[in-house]
């Protein structure tokens, strides 16, 4: 009887390589790094049978100057298609390090309707500490599959709901980057955190318009990296996840929104808060990369 992957959400390597050759198994190599090339990466190195789907290639796009959104739903079901994933298939997603690709796939299907969906826990890193096959090259091809999306919005917050939130107490914010980023001292970049000059309040990055550093008023800052064990990469036990949510004053009662630079690490934040049994959960899509360069929304700093 195959697992139920809506209430097993994170799998462990020893799990998976049980299972490599199951048909109606996916795994996706979700690895994604700002200074490096993502296909290369994977054609090093990979788990057997995986295919790669990079989020910022494959899975964004660009709307009214916004960049790195979650591709519409449409567009979304193509790619799915074209790599074999479909309705049926069940999905592990892997990353590397607290790269969050995997979080960030995992969050996009769910948002889509698709269910059964894994992330492997300690990603690649774990997988090769524990000294399990890698292969090389280029992916196998898979047949296309149908793939059906049933979009479900309350998985997406967008700039109007951030809004309503700053004066609702059953609403909490959650901003899951870097601290020099949270405290207006840089922005996110695909390089990693741009620095703004002595003085500057702006800085530009390529966006719409030039960006403001700082964060949403009333957020809480918990780094998303800050969810893993840094030595394996694995997440954190559930308990302890709890204890640093609860002790930030997030409550499974309320509804948390969290966001990041163009939404990426926030995944990893929400991925969690979902571990940790929070269910009412919302990333903010669009996040600092709409936020920051919006004249008409509050900023502090």
């Amino acid at each position: 009887m195959p697992i139920d992957l809506t209430t097993t959400p994170l799998v462990t390597a020893e799990w998976l390589a049980e299972r490599l050759t199951d048909p109606d198994l996916r795994i996706v190599d979700a690895r994604w790094h700002g200074r490096r090339d993502s296909r290369a990466m994977f054609r090093e190195g990979h788990i057997p049978g995986a295919v790669h789907l990079d989020w910022q290639r494959d899975l964004s796009t660009t709307i009214n100057g916004i960049r790195d959104l979650l591709l519409p739903p449409g567009q979304f079901a193509v790619v799915m298609s074209a790599y074999g994933i479909g309705d049926e298939t069940r999905v592990i997603a892997y990353a590397h390090k607290d790269y969050s690709g995997a979080a960030r796939l995992w969050w996009a299907l769910r948002v889509y309707g698709h269910d059964q969906v894994a992330v492997l826990d300690g990603g690649i890193d774990k997988w090769q500490a524990e000294s399990r096959p890698l292969d090389q090259g280029e992916p196998p091809k898979y047949p296309a599959a149908a793939f059906t999306p049933h979009p479900r919005s309350e998985w997406i917050a967008n700039r109007d709901d951030v809004l309503a939130a700053l004066d609702d107490p059953s609403v909490r914010l959650v901003d899951t980057r870097p601290v020099e980023q949270y405290q207006g001292r840089a922005v996110w970049t695909p390089q990693g955190s741009k620095y703004l000059e002595a003085a500057s309040t702006t800085i530009d990055v390529g966006a719409r318009t030039p960006m403001q550093a700082g964060h949403i008023p009333g957020a809480v800052h918990l780094e998303s990296s800050d969810n893993l064990d840094h030595s394996s990469w694995t997440y954190l036990p559930t308990e302890e996840l709890r204890t640093r949510f609860e002790a930030a004053g997030l409550h499974p009662d309320q509804r948390i929104i969290t966001y990041c630079g163009v939404g990426i690490s926030a995944s990893v934040g929400l991925f969690a808060l979902y571990l940790a049994g929070y269910r009412n959960l919302a990333i903010y899509d669009a996040s600092w990369e709409e936020w920051g360069t919006d004249p008409d929304v509050p900023i502090e700093q």
